[in-house]
C-alpha cells in the first residue's frame, strides 16, 4: 500500500513587539504649547497697551506741494490708535492717489509715531488757462493750482492757453501733442535765436495755434498748429532754425513772422514812423 505524500507546515516566527507612542502629552509638546500661549498673551498685551498708541502729529517728510492737513485727513488716524496692528500698505496706497504725489511710504516708528515719506511730482512748466495757473510735470499732468498772485517757482516757463475749449483742473492731463509742442517752445531762450529780446512768451490760441512773442515789443512768430502725423511737433527745431535766419540782421525791423514749415517762412516789417 503506497504512502500518501506529506507536507510540512512552517511554524510562524514570533514577531518583534511594536512599541506605540503614548497618546498623552510629552514634555516637549507641553513646553511648546506653553510658549505658544505665552506668545499669544504677549501679542495681545502689546496690541492693547496704550504705550504703542499713536500720538499726533504725523512725521511727514518730502512734502513740498502736499499740505500736512491733506495727508492727515486722508489717513484718518486718530490719537490713541494702536500702531502694532496698523496696516501701512493701504495707507500708502491712499496717499499715492494725491495728484502731487508720485509715490508714498508709510512706516510705524514705535512706540507712537507714524512716519510718512513722499516722493512728489516735479513741475517742468506752468500751464495758464481761464481757470488758473497749474504746475505740470513731465507727463503732462496738472497736479497743483497756483494761488492767484503767487510767484512762479524756479523761473519755470509759462504756456498761456487762450483756447476757448481749454479749461484745466488738478489731476487732468494736457493733450500729448500740444504738451510736446509746448515743452519744445517753452524751453527756448532768446540766445537760442540770437535775439536781443529779454524774454519769450509762448501762447496757444484757436486761430493761430502756437505763437512766440519776443519782449519787450519786438516781434511775434506764428508756429501754427501741430498734429500727430501731418505736422508733428518734431518739426519745431527746423522752424526755430528758419526763424533765426529770418531775424538775422533785421530783428529790430521785423514785426511778425509766419513759419509755414521748416523751410518756408515770411516776415513783415514794422511800419516806418
Amino acid at each position: 500500500m503506497s504512502r500518501l505524500p506529506t507536507r510540512r507546515v512552517a511554524q510562524p516566527r514570533a514577531g518583534r513587539p511594536i512599541r506605540r507612542s503614548s497618546a498623552g502629552l510629552s514634555r516637549t509638546r507641553a513646553l511648546a504649547a506653553f510658549f505658544l500661549v505665552l506668545a499669544g498673551l504677549a501679542i495681545y498685551g502689546v496690541g492693547a497697551s496704550p504705550v504703542f498708541s499713536f500720538r499726533s502729529p504725523i512725521d511727514l517728510q518730502g512734502a513740498h506741494w502736499t499740505q500736512p492737513t491733506d495727508v492727515a485727513a486722508l489717513l484718518a488716524i486718530s490719537d490713541g490708535t494702536n500702531l502694532v496692528t496698523l496696516q501701512t500698505d493701504d495707507l500708502a496706497a491712499r496717499l499715492a492717489g494725491l495728484p502731487a504725489v508720485s509715490s508714498a511710504e508709510v512706516r510705524v516708528v514705535l512706540p507712537n509715531t507714524i512716519r510718512v515719506s513722499l516722493v512728489e511730482r516735479q513741475p517742468i512748466l506752468i500751464w495758464q488757462t481761464s481757470t488758473g495757473r497749474f504746475l505740470v510735470d513731465r507727463t503732462g499732468l496738472a497736479f497743483i493750482r497756483l494761488a492767484d498772485g503767487a510767484a512762479v517757482p524756479n523761473g519755470l516757463p509759462t504756456i498761456t492757453d487762450n483756447r476757448a475749449s481749454a479749461p484745466l483742473s488738478v489731476g487732468a492731463s494736457i493733450d500729448s501733442v500740444a504738451f510736446d509742442a509746448a515743452t519744445r517752445l517753452g524751453s527756448l531762450k532768446p540766445a537760442d535765436l540770437e535775439s536781443a529780446a529779454n524774454g519769450l512768451i509762448v501762447t496757444l490760441t484757436d486761430d493761430q495755434g502756437f505763437t512766440l512773442t519776443a519782449v519787450p515789443n519786438l516781434w511775434k512768430a506764428t508756429f501754427g498748429f501741430y498734429t500727430t502725423s501731418l505736422r508733428p511737433p518734431s518739426m519745431i527745431p527746423g522752424q526755430v532754425e528758419l526763424l533765426r535766419s529770418l531775424l538775422a540782421g533785421r530783428e529790430a525791423q521785423v514785426a511778425s513772422v509766419i513759419l509755414a514749415d521748416t523751410v518756408n517762412g515770411t516776415y513783415t516789417l514794422k511800419a516806418k514812423p
